[in-house]
């Protein structure tokens, strides 16, 4: 399974910026594979085998700085949600409809993991449920990078009091992976 270069730039950007006297310590920690992949300049178009690009680095942030792999990888969804709406971007999740950002959501995870399909398993006015239903390597630290990135995207999109619940988790053994977005 890969993982686009987009994905993973903001891993070695977020250990930078939020604990920059440790990433020495983070990068040397790595695995071999990992540091290969960290120490080239990272191609935003290239994939990369999603273990060592995106999981064994993220659970170790996990590991490292929260002493919980959820933690980690939910607040590097969100800081990765942070660096990629931006500018123009920023503005279109802002005046779409949560119809249009739902759906949208559920379309760019197969542009940033492959194989992946997520889809739009129900909705109504107020809210929707994502689900995961082909991701071969699942682990849980990316369902929760998923679900801080999901929770950060909606937050700057024009929902009323957006809350996002991880219902069900590929990698913690379930069919799925399963996010409920509500909105008032």
């Amino acid at each position: 399974m890969e993982v686009k270069g987009t994905a993973i730039k903001t891993i070695p950007e977020f250990v930078k910026e939020k604990f920059p006297e440790e990433y020495s310590r983070w990068f040397n920690a790595l695995p071999d594979g990992s540091k290969t992949i960290f120490n080239e300049k990272i191609s935003s178009s290239k994939w990369y085998p999603i273990k060592e690009a995106l999981i064994l680095p993220t659970r170790l942030i996990g590991e490292m700085f929260y002493e919980d792999i959820e933690k980690g990888a939910f607040e590097l969804g969100i800081f990765s949600s942070e660096s990629a709406i931006k500018g123009i971007y920023r503005m279109l999740v802002q005046i779409s409809s949560p119809s249009f950002v739902v759906n949208r959501t559920s379309g760019i995870m197969s542009s940033y993991y492959r194989p992946c399909i997520m889809d739009v398993t129900k909705s109504s006015k107020k809210m929707a449920v994502l689900s995961i239903i082909d991701f071969p390597e699942s682990d849980v630290v990316v369902d929760y990078r998923v679900l801080g990135w999901i929770k950060t995207t909606f937050e700057f999109s024009k929902f009323n009091s957006p809350k996002v619940t991880l219902l069900k988790s590929m990698g913690k053994g379930d069919f799925s992976t399963d996010y409920l977005v509500e909105w008032v």
